[in-house]
C-alpha cells in the first residue's frame, strides 16, 4: 500500500518468518475492504492452513475483541503490518494471535495470519458442523435432568455444566415471562401433548440465540416424570425476518419523509402500500384496486388512455415510464401530477406489481407555461417576442420541402416618437397594442406577427410561392393599417386626442435555403427605409428587389 511506512522488503520479511515459525498457521487473503478472498496460489502453496467459511477476521473473534482487530486493521493499512492477540468465537478461553500484513505488492491482496491454535485446530470452528436441533430433558420444576452433548456448539455450555441448573436461567431476561406462561400451560395438558414457544438463550459469551422450542410433556410417566424439549435453532432465520422489518421500517420511515405520494400494487394492480400523503392527495386507500373507472374519476379524459397504458406497459412488459398527466382533486380542482412508474419483479423475472411516485406540479407546470408565455409572447402587444420571432423564421427556412418561398413584412410606426412625446408613453402603449391588434387580424392562417423592437413589428410569412404573393400579403397589411378609421382617442388637459397609425412597410422573399434570416431581414428593413423616404401618405409599401 502507497501508505504503508514498511517498505516492500520488511513486509515480506514478516510474511517469511511467519512461514518458517508457523507452518501450520491459519491463513487467509484479506481485500482492501476487510472482506477475505481466495488464496493466491503461492501462499496455498505455503502449506499454512486456509481459512474457509467465515467472510472477515472478525468472524473469527469474541465480539468484546471486535475493536482491536479494527485497529490492528488499520494500523496495517499504515504501518504495512500489525499484530494482537485475540480469543475465538467457537472457543472463548482460549487465546491466538492475529498478524495481518500488506502484501498487496505481490498478490493484490493483504495477508491474515493466525497462530498460537496450531495444536487445537477446532478452537476457531472453522470444521465444527453446528448442529440446529438438540434436545434437553427437564423435570417438574424445569431444572434440566440431561442433555444432548451437541448443545455445546450451541450455547458454549456442555451438558455436564446444565445439568442440575434451571432451565430459566438460560433465557434471556426480556423473555422470562414468555417462558414462565409456556411451561405453566404445558403443565395443564395432558401427558403426551406439546407446547411450542420461541425464546431467546443467552450463550456463554453472552449472544443471544433464537430457539423454536418444542416442550413435550411426559410428566405423566410414573416411573419417570419429564418434559422433553426439542430446541430448534431459528437465529438465522428471526435475524433475516428482523432484517426484513427494520428494512420495511425504514422504507416506510422514508416513504412517510418524501414530498410525494407513493403507491405500491401487486400485478392485479390492488394497492397493497400508500403512504400518508396519498390520502390527502388522490383518497384511493389499501386494497383497493387500480381499476378504469378509478382512474377515470381522478384522471382528466384527455390523458387517460397515456395513464392507463403506461399502467398496463409496466405491469405487462417491466418497462419503467415517466408521465404527466391532469388530475381533478375533490378539493384543489384541476392539478398536474408528475408519475414515475417503476416495475417490481421476481427473482424469476416475473413482474409482480410496481412502485408509483406521484408529485403535485402543477405550480411548477404554472411557472413553465408562464416562463415560456414570457419568452415567447411580447408582454404589451400580445405578438410573438423578437427571439421567438427568429426562431420562427429560421424554422420556416429550414423546410423547403414543405414550404414554397417566406416573406418578410417589416412594419415600423411613424412618428411614433412624437407621439409619446406630445401625449406620454401610456398613449404610445395603447398605440402599439391597436397596431399589434390589427396586423393580427389580417395576417393569414399560420402567418406570425412579432414584435421586433420599440415601435417595429415583423410578420413571418411562410408557403409564399414569390414577391408578387408576398406584395400582396404586404398590401393586405397596409390596407389594414389604412383602412382603421376608428383611431384612437385620449381624454387630455387640452382636450379629446385622435390618433391613427401611421407605418412604413418592407417586404422582401426568399426560397428555403436561398437566404439566412438575418439578410432577409435586413432586406425588408431596408425597404421599410425606401418606403419611409416617399411619405406617401398614412401607409407606404416597399418591395425588396
Amino acid at each position: 500500500m502507497a501508505g504503508s511506512t514498511m517498505d516492500t522488503d520488511a513486509r515480506d520479511a514478516v510474511l517469511a518468518t511467519l512461514q518458517a515459525e508457523h507452518p501450520d498457521a491459519f491463513v487467509s487473503a484479506v481485500t482492501i475492504q476487510g472482506l477475505f478472498a481466495p488464496l493466491p496460489e503461492e501462499l496455498r502453496r505455503t502449506g499454512m492452513r486456509p481459512l474457509d467459511g467465515p467472510t472477515s477476521a472478525l468472524g473469527l473473534v469474541i465480539g468484546d475483541d471486535h475493536a482491536v482487530v479494527v485497529d490492528t486493521w488499520h494500523r496495517a493499512l499504515t504501518e504495512g503490518a500489525a499484530s494482537c492477540l485475540f480469543h475465538p468465537k467457537a472457543a472463548p478461553g482460549a487465546t491466538a494471535r492475529m498478524h495481518l500484513i500488506d502484501t498487496t505488492h505481490r498478490f493484490g491482496l493483504y495477508t491474515c495470519c493466525i497462530t498460537g491454535l496450531e495444536a487445537q485446530p477446532d478452537a476457531l470452528g472453522i470444521d465444527a458442523v453446528r448442529p440446529r436441533l438438540v434436545t434437553v430433558r427437564k423435570d417438574q420444576t424445569a431444572v434440566i435432568t440431561d442433555a444432548d452433548p451437541g448443545i455445546v456448539r450451541l450455547l458454549g455450555w456442555t451438558a455436564e455444566e446444565l445439568v442440575g441448573r434451571r432451565a430459566i436461567e438460560l433465557v434471556h431476561p426480556d423473555d422470562h415471562q414468555r417462558a414462565i406462561s409456556s411451561w405453566m400451560d404445558l403443565l395443564t395438558v395432558p401427558s403426551g401433548e406439546a407446547r411450542r414457544v420461541r425464546l431467546r438463550h443467552l450463550h456463554r459469551d453472552g449472544r443471544a440465540i433464537w430457539f423454536e422450542i418444542t416442550n413435550h410433556s411426559f410428566l405423566g410417566v410414573p416411573d419417570h416424570p419429564h418434559v422433553l424439549g426439542e430446541m430448534l435453532d431459528i437465529t438465522d432465520e428471526m435475524a433475516a425476518a428482523e432484517a426484513l422489518r427494520a428494512s420495511e421500517q425504514l422504507l416506510r420511515r422514508l416513504t412517510e419523509a418524501l414530498p410525494m405520494s407513493i403507491v405500491q400494487i401487486d400485478a392485479d394492480r390492488r394497492i397493497v402500500y400508500r403512504n400518508a400523503r396519498v390520502a390527502s392527495t388522490i383518497g384511493i386507500q389499501e386494497g383497493e384496486i387500480l381499476s378504469a373507472a378509478v382512474l377515470a374519476a381522478g384522471v382528466i379524459p384527455g390523458d387517460l388512455p397515456t395513464v392507463t397504458d403506461a399502467l398496463d406497459g409496466v405491469l405487462r412488459d417491466g418497462v419503467d415510464v415517466d408521465l404527466e398527466y391532469g388530475f381533478r382533486h375533490p378539493t384543489t380542482g384541476l392539478r398536474r401530477v408528475d408519475a414515475k412508474v417503476r416495475a417490481l419483479a421476481a427473482p424469476d423475472g416475473q413482474i409482480t406489481g410496481a412502485i408509483i411516485c406521484l408529485t403535485d406540479v402543477t405550480d411548477a407546470v404554472r411557472m413553465r407555461e408562464e416562463l415560456h408565455r414570457q419568452a415567447t409572447y411580447d408582454a404589451l402587444t400580445g405578438c410573438r417576442s423578437r427571439a421567438a420571432t427568429l426562431t420562427i423564421l429560421d424554422e420556416a427556412l429550414a423546410v423547403p420541402a414543405t414550404n414554397r418561398g417566406v416573406a418578410i413584412v417589416f412594419v415600423d410606426l411613424n412618428e411614433f416618437k412624437a407621439v409619446n412625446d406630445r401625449h406620454g408613453h401610456a398613449a404610445g402603449d395603447r398605440l402599439l397594442t391597436h397596431v399589434g391588434s390589427l396586423l393580427r387580424g389580417a395576417v393569414r392562417d399560420g402567418d406570425v406577427v412579432g414584435r421586433f423592437g420599440g415601435d417595429e413589428f415583423v410578420v413571418v410569412c411562410r408557403d409564399v410561392a414569390g414577391r408578387a404573393q408576398a406584395h400582396r400579403i404586404a398590401e393586405t397589411l397596409a390596407t389594414a393599417l389604412a383602412a382603421d378609421t376608428a383611431a384612437l382617442h385620449f381624454d387630455t388637459d387640452a382636450g379629446t386626442v385622435r390618433i391613427l397609425p401611421r407605418a412604413s412597410i418592407g417586404v422582401s422573399w426568399a426560397c428555403p435555403g436561398m437566404l439566412d434570416a438575418d439578410t432577409l431581414i435586413a432586406r425588408a428593413d431596408a425597404a421599410m427605409y425606401a418606403a419611409k423616404k416617399t411619405r406617401a401618405g398614412r401607409v407606404a409599401l416597399q418591395v425588396a428587389l
